[in-house]
């Protein structure tokens, strides 16, 4: 592969990226991430400049990235699927943007490899090509919003010790040692076998790492998953029955022993106000001294002021003790810039723009720990996902994932999800409206959860917090660490520049 050039050499970075994604979340076909990084290596080995290199990487990334980011096309099928032609072109023009990353990472290391060649050797392009992905993937997570989705970390998922790293250098420092890794026949057999060693004993001391199962000592909460098709959302003809659904959900055997009841993202059928006529409904989904907990918008006593994606606490006595607004909005998905300055443009998304809520938070809420809120996607982002402050005891994610139907998406958000909690060391409570919403232990194990498509309810104790982790007390200062101590076992042969 070293010797292929031109278009065949672009032809195979499209492919071995392509090959690369199938490791991911929720396939987890391992032995192709294998193949994707080898080639990654050696095109970039055979590439006779750092331009040539970054095209090749550019098109390894459009692969990788169109094959992870597929699901997003079923959003746009969702009837009336006004704008489904666009699905498929807007995924691959998503995939060339992100594919600069990658791109970028090979250009860098190529000129630094060309003026010192030592860099080059069989072990340290390795290494420095682990920590140009790093960065380049932080730099993907923040920039422009970030988008730190499918991290190359997520591959060890399906093994849950195999992620216990993320608690020191979170998972992108994980991804780091994943590249190494899965790279290393590309260094010989040796490194291979290397690998194989490092992961064995890497699953043996995540293993140790995680305690017993035991039975929950806290509160018992209540998740409800409603399972309602994103087609029939917000229909008026809809709304009475599924928040007449929400309620029965909520108020099946057992309730009166529960602290609180957990609703998905948007699932109240209407815009919550300040002495809102649906108020006293909704407080019929509240135990007794306990919270309804539930995703919904949420205004001010005017409207036009503005709308946001947002969390409510509501009392058995009709009153909302609490709110967060969603801080992280999806770009054109829930929000356009611009949109008051130009008022037109709101049209674009169909039913407006969400406001941007202020910051992350610590809710506490008398007879239950102080928890952080997270709204659909905000759980993607690693070091962000608390407030400041207290320290929570847990995280809530409430999520609607019924746009993308029962593709990869939901799964990869879920495993998103289990990083963070691995990374703060705090265990999750999650409800989603058509699945996964599960509970989620602080070392990212699933305790239950409801499957895609399935009406029903988890009832369930909190389980403990472990004491803040390496990560959750300096977030990306750790992977900074972590990267200069491999930088430098690069530079430690003192390379000669050239010329």
């Amino acid at each position: 592969m070293t010797k292929l050039q031109g278009a065949r050499a672009m032809g195979a970075g499209l492919v071995a990226g392509a090959l690369a994604a199938l490791a991911l979340p929720p396939l987890y076909w391992l032995p192709l991430a294998v193949v994707g990084f080898v080639a990654f290596v050696w095109l970039w080995d055979g590439a006779p400049t750092a331009r040539v290199a970054g095209l090749r990487a550019w098109m390894w990334g459009i692969g990788h990235f169109t094959v992870g980011s597929y699901w997003m096309v079923e959003a746009f099928f969702v009837p009336p699927a006004d704008f489904a032609p666009l699905g498929p072109p807007a995924v691959v023009s998503l995939a060339i943007v992100l594919g600069a990353f990658p791109a970028a990472a090979a250009w860098g290391t190529k000129k630094l490899a060309l003026r010192w060649p030592g860099l080059a050797g069989r072990y340290r392009r390795v290494v420095l090509l682990a920590i140009a992905w790093t960065a380049a993937e932080w730099l993907r997570g923040h920039i422009f919003t970030g988008y730190p989705w499918n991290p190359l970390g997520h591959v060890w998922a399906f093994a849950t010790p195999l992620v216990q790293g993320a608690a020191w250098v979170g998972v992108y420092g994980l991804g780091t040692l994943s590249f190494v890794i899965l790279a290393a026949p590309a260094a010989g057999w040796r490194a291979a076998l290397a690998a194989l060693a490092v992961v064995g004993l890497a699953g043996v001391a995540g293993q140790q790492v995680m305690p017993p199962i035991g039975a929950g000592s806290g509160p018992i909460i209540r998740i409800v998953q409603p399972n309602v098709p994103q087609a029939e959302k917000w229909r008026p003809e809809s709304r009475a029955r599924e928040l007449q659904k929400l309620i029965d959900l909520s108020r099946r055997e057992g309730f009166d022993r529960l602290a609180a009841v957990v609703w998905p993202e948007t699932a109240v059928p209407f815009i919550v106000q300040p002495q809102s006529a649906g108020l006293p409904m909704l407080a019929t989904a509240a135990p007794r001294g306990g919270y309804l907990l539930a995703g919904a918008p949420r205004a001010g006593p005017v409207v036009a002021e503005g709308v946001w994606n947002a969390l409510v606490a509501i009392t058995p006595g009709g009153e909302v003790a609490a709110t967060y607004d969603k801080v992280h909005l999806v770009p054109f998905g829930e929000y356009i810039p611009f949109h008051k300055e130009l008022p037109p443009l709101t049209g674009l998304i169909g039913r407006g723009s969400f406001e941007k809520g202020e910051a992350f938070t610590t809710i506490a809420l008398p007879g239950l720990p102080g928890f952080s809120p997270l709204i659909c996607y905000e759980a993607i982002f690693p070091a962000d996902v608390t407030g400041p402050g207290a320290r929570p005891a847990w995280l809530l994610n409430v999520t609607n994932d019924a746009w993308f139907g029962t593709s990869s998406g939901p799964y990869q958000h879920l495993v998103s999800a289990r990083l963070r909690t691995v990374e703060e060391g705090l265990p999750m409570i999650r409800a989603a409206n058509t699945g996964v919403s599960a509970v989620i232990d602080a070392f990212g194990r699933v305790l239950a959860s409801l499957e895609m498509e399935r009406e029903g309810v988890i009832d369930y104790a909190l389980p403990p917090p472990r004491a803040a982790t390496l990560y959750a007390r300096w977030h990306d200062w750790t992977i900074l660490a972590f990267l200069g101590i491999l930088a430098l076992f690069v530079v430690s042969a003192r390379p000669k520049p050239q010329g």
